[in-house]
């Protein structure tokens, strides 16, 4: 496993929290065990490059004093052709078979279906590579969905009428392209309390750029940028108290981070 050099975790880091090394360790471990599925990379370990690894060690290390992650949104917005789909299918498969997590839901979410099912099928070839994932997941790609065995966990991609719909005990989300999203409803209904009966939910949304500044998209980019400002903060639900902010903005340029 590599390790980012001069690592610092990120400034976003609430003093009552803390880095636990051995928790980033795995993530990125996890996720590095995983091999690409396409082009002349197919079949080759994933290995994360810098602003990558960043991300997971910020999102999977950085703890609450209950020792439960302290962030639970993600915003990251690259630009085409820089391993997004790579990325979301490996924090998806480290959400339902990494986590620890007893009947985790994982959902992949788009614009439609088809565009979430990118993300899945990449997934998929990743289980398919790994024979210690092969043994433990069960794929049912008629229904896009994929489960864990050992703790009966899944991740499902969910239909484009999942908006007029309640229900779930979500884990995770893996949000992908939110800047095509039409309007807001399917984001409200995944996010908002959707996770309630979790510890730690993660809702990772990875996007290219777009131009719409109606969208739920700008707006979630106008909010991460608002926090990177210290123009707001998030509250901590542990203790009520204005003092966590729980979205990490990330964007990439071809030569890294920016």
């Amino acid at each position: 496993m590599r390790k980012l050099e001069d690592y610092k975790p990120t400034k976003f880091m609430a003093d009552t929290s803390h880095y636990d090394e051995t928790m980033a360790d795995f993530a990125v471990s996890f996720i590095e065990e995983l091999c690409h599925t396409k082009g002349t990379w197919a079949g080759k370990k994933f290995e994360l490059i810098d602003w990558q690894e960043q991300i997971i060690r910020d999102l999977f290390g950085v703890l609450k004093p209950n020792g439960y992650r302290q962030f639970n949104t993600a915003y990251i917005e690259i630009p085409k052709k820089q391993g997004k789909s790579e990325l979301a299918a490996a924090v998806a498969l480290l959400l339902l078979c990494g986590d620890g997590e007893e009947r985790a839901e994982v959902y992949g979410c788009a614009a439609d279906r088809n565009q979430a099912k990118i993300v899945f099928d990449v997934a998929v070839d990743m289980v398919k590579f790994s024979p210690a994932l092969l043994k433990r997941v069960k794929i049912l790609e008629s229904q896009k969905k994929l489960i864990y065995k050992p703790t009966n966990s899944f991740y499902q991609v969910l239909s484009a009428d999942v908006a007029n719909k309640h229900g779930f005990n979500t884990h995770g989300v893996i949000f992908d392209e939110l800047h095509t999203q039409p309007n807001r409803k399917l984001y409200d209904v995944m996010t908002q309390g959707s996770g309630d009966a979790r510890m730690q939910p993660l809702y990772f949304l990875i996007t290219t750029a777009g131009n719409d500044t109606n969208s739920i998209c700008y707006e979630i980019h106008q909010k991460a940028l608002d926090i990177q400002a210290g123009r707001i903060m998030r509250c901590d639900s542990d203790s009520g108290k204005k003092l966590i902010k729980s979205m990490v903005l990330r964007t990439a340029d071809r030569q890294g981070m920016c």
